[in-house]
Order: C-alpha cells, then sequence, then structure tokens
C-alpha cells in the first residue's frame, strides 16, 4: 500500500511539472514568433527599411471649394434642375426647389449630399452628381499623416499650422518635426523640412511660415534624415500631382473627391481635378 502511494505520488509531481513547464513553451514560440515578424520587416542586409520606403501612399479625401471656384450639378433625368454656379463672396447660391445653400468652406462631397437630401423631398432616389469645373481661389494641398488630407483654400496670410490645423490636425503617426513643405514649379521645386514641434512647444515662428498658392504640405510618418533621397521617391509618389503654370492636376490614384469613395474602394477615378493660380 505504501508503495501504491509512493508510485501515485510520484506521477502527480511528474504531471504538474508538465503542466508548469507548457506555458513557458507557449512563451518561447511567441518570442520566435515575434522575432520572426521583426526580421520580415528589416530587408536582406538587416537594416531597417528606409524613410521612403514607409511611405508609401499619398490619398486625397476632401476638396474644399472657396470664393470664385465654379461647380456643375446634374440631376439625372431632370435637366431643368442643372446649373453651373460660381461660389460667391457671401459663401451661398440659391438653387431651384431647394433655395439658400452653403457652398462655401464645404465639400463637393458634402454639397452632394445636401442636394440630395433637399431634393429627396420632391423626387423618388435623386441621382445627383456635382462636378468642379473651375477653381480660382487660392489653393493649397495638405497630404499625409493627417486626418483630412485634401486640397484647401487659403485666406493669406495662412500658416503651414493653419493649414494642418484645417485639415485636422496629425494623425498619432505624424512626425510634426519632420514636415514636408514642397514650392515652385517640376523644374525648380523648393523642398524643405519643417519642424512644427519646435514651432509649438518652443515658439520658433521662423519654422511656422507662410503659405503660398499651390504649395503642398506633407506630414510623413517618420522622421526624414535625407530630404533629397526622400523627395526623389515622394515624388514619384505624387506623380498624379502636376505642377505646372497653369495649375496643379489631380490625377487618376487620388480619391474620387466627388463621390466621397476611396479610390481602393472603387477603383480610380476617371475625372481630373484642375486648379487654376
Amino acid at each position: 500500500m505504501k508503495r501504491v502511494s509512493i508510485i501515485c505520488l510520484t506521477f502527480l509531481i511528474i504531471l504538474s511539472c508538465a503542466i508548469i513547464k507548457k506555458p513557458a513553451k507557449e512563451d518561447t514560440v511567441a518570442k520566435l514568433s515575434d522575432t520572426a515578424n521583426q526580421k520580415v520587416t528589416k530587408d536582406d542586409t538587416g537594416a531597417e527599411p528606409s524613410d521612403a520606403n514607409k511611405e508609401n501612399k499619398v490619398v486625397v479625401s476632401e476638396f474644399i471649394l472657396g470664393i470664385g471656384d465654379e461647380i456643375e450639378i446634374k440631376v439625372y433625368r431632370h435637366d431643368d434642375l442643372n446649373r453651373r454656379i460660381t461660389i460667391p463672396p457671401e459663401g451661398k447660391n440659391t438653387l431651384p426647389l431647394i433655395g439658400e445653400i452653403q457652398t462655401k468652406g464645404v465639400s463637393v462631397y458634402q454639397i452632394n449630399e445636401k442636394i440630395k437630401e433637399a431634393l429627396s423631398n420632391y423626387l423618388v432616389n435623386p441621382e445627383v452628381s456635382v462636378e468642379v469645373t473651375s477653381f480660382k481661389g487660392q489653393k493649397i494641398f495638405v497630404l499625409g499623416e493627417v486626418h483630412r488630407p485634401g486640397v484647401y483654400q487659403i485666406d493669406p496670410p495662412t500658416t503651414v499650422l493653419e493649414a494642418i490645423s484645417n485639415a485636422g490636425g496629425f494623425t498619432l503617426d505624424g512626425k510634426g518635426s519632420s514636415v514636408l513643405l514642397i514650392r515652385g514649379g517640376p523644374e525648380k521645386p523648393d523642398v524643405r523640412t519643417l519642424d512644427l514641434k519646435k514651432a509649438l512647444e518652443k515658439g520658433k515662428v521662423s519654422q511656422n511660415i507662410l503659405l503660398q498658392t499651390g504649395d503642398v504640405v506633407y506630414v510623413p510618418r517618420t522622421l526624414i534624415a535625407h530630404v533629397d533621397r526622400f523627395f526623389q521617391h515622394f515624388e514619384n509618389i505624387i506623380r498624379p500631382i502636376i505642377w505646372s503654370e497653369q495649375g496643379i492636376v489631380l490625377a487618376p490614384r487620388v480619391e474620387d473627391v466627388f463621390q466621397g469613395e476611396s479610390s481602393a474602394d472603387k477603383g480610380s477615378s476617371n475625372v481630373p481635378i484642375v486648379i487654376q493660380k
């Protein structure tokens, strides 16, 4: 009987040790998995991916209308409701059946939705399209790690921080200490980095400069160590955004600002936006 008790006790001890060691094994597997994942993020030389490789997407989600911009409104099967209007200084236009509607300082998508909603009181499932036909205001691009990347009208004087604020501010991933400002034409672009973190924390106003029409403000996800090298890559990313003496053209890779849908969901937009300087 004593021998049986010893055997049972020995068996319980062995079983307990096996149960205790199992989580340790799982921890080891988890650590190995984490190590493998870390190796995947490195290139063949063992170096971390460059800033340029991490910045692989430029998205424009909004176009904000300003004074002098012209839009064309079309209502399917109701030609009498079609209109081409210019945004006036007071920022309001009058449309048939709808009355007065706010057109200044809102996006094309917002106007489209407002018209749809208002016409629903008179028509069944109205199909509305709103297209920008001419740009007269002073426009800039705010791209990258901001909450509402897009094309914005500026009322001079406007600083870089004000423009970023209008775009919803930095995201959690945005590097305020390494913001790109791109100014000028395609042949001699002036590219510089701005440390807006210093402007915010230490009041260095020299970093928070005034913007001009056509400026591109880009908030990166990572610190930009080599501006020239990064810009060569960035230029390829924003190839659809073409600078010219007549203006800036947005081509297929940007989001469909007219429908408020992502190009990833719908495919590339076929409607270019021409911004007149």
